[in-house]
């Protein structure tokens, strides 16, 4: 009798511990530039509530992100604001299945009070304008920053007015917002996101190459299907109608 109920202890025990790494399998860890942050939150909710899979996003700059994964050399899906990065991953051999999902696109910004002032990125020239760029080393936004500076023909005068460097876009966004800076270089959907607390300025499209925020699999996911799963859900009609929302557009199908 004792015998039977020991192997019954013993069978509850080995299923609840299944159960519990079933479970933790269906747990997934995704690095998340920072500027997808409002709608990635709003997908990783929605995927819960259909799947009962949870996602944990780690949030940063996508430069910061990479330098993250490759000291770890863990977790499921790396969703960064440009195809640069996962360009970079596939070098490191990391990528298991990639999807370009959305535009990641410029403005120029200027805070409240300014919009007199600054009229154009011309004018982020002017003596005394105190300007917020990007670091190229840790966001996606910060590289093309620096492309539309080339292009412009003004780029040495400007930079002598950059005041801050930002290590993600929302932070870059926030210096223009609480008047820390004139003005900035940001992500449309930053822009799209605080509407009439910002002057929008539009930046002409042959001084930058459009950038592409994607979706990759790990391979070092412990749970390669649920990643999959949440990557196609990001991808889906439904995804993209959510990016949408939150000031980004689907890209071009390749």
């Amino acid at each position: 009798m004792r015998l039977t109920a020991l192997a019954l202890a013993f069978g509850l025990l080995a299923l609840q511990t299944a159960a519990q790494t079933a479970a933790a399998a269906q747990d997934l860890h995704a690095y998340v530039g920072a500027g997808l942050r409002p709608p990635v939150e709003a997908l990783i909710e929605a995927f819960r509530k259909e799947t009962g899979i949870t996602v944990t996003a780690e949030y940063g700059g996508s430069g910061q992100l990479l330098a993250r994964f490759d000291e770890t050399r863990a977790g499921d899906l790396f969703i960064p604001g440009t195809t640069f990065y996962t360009d970079k991953l596939k070098e490191l051999d990391a990528v298991a299945d990639l999807k370009v999902l959305v535009v990641h696109g410029p403005v120029l910004a200027v805070a409240p009070g300014k919009a007199e002032a600054i009229r154009s990125v011309a004018d982020l020239a002017k003596p005394g304008v105190r300007v917020g760029l990007g670091d190229p080393q840790a966001m996606a936004l910060g590289r093309t920053a620096e492309d539309i500076l080339n292009k412009s023909g003004q780029g040495e005068a400007i930079r002598r007015n950059v005041t801050v460097r930002a290590a993600t876009v929302k932070q870059l966004a926030l210096y223009v917002l609480d008047g820390n800076v004139d003005a900035a270089i940001i992500g449309a959907s930053e822009a799209a996101q605080n509407p009439g607390k910002l002057s929008v300025i539009a930046i002409p499209p042959e001084w930058y190459e459009a950038e592409y925020a994607p979706v990759a699999v790990l391979k070092t996911s412990a749970a390669p299907d649920a990643a999959k799963r949440f990557a196609d859900f990001l991808a889906s009609d439904a995804g993209l109608a959510t990016f949408q929302r939150f000031g980004f557009p689907p890209a071009p199908k390749m």
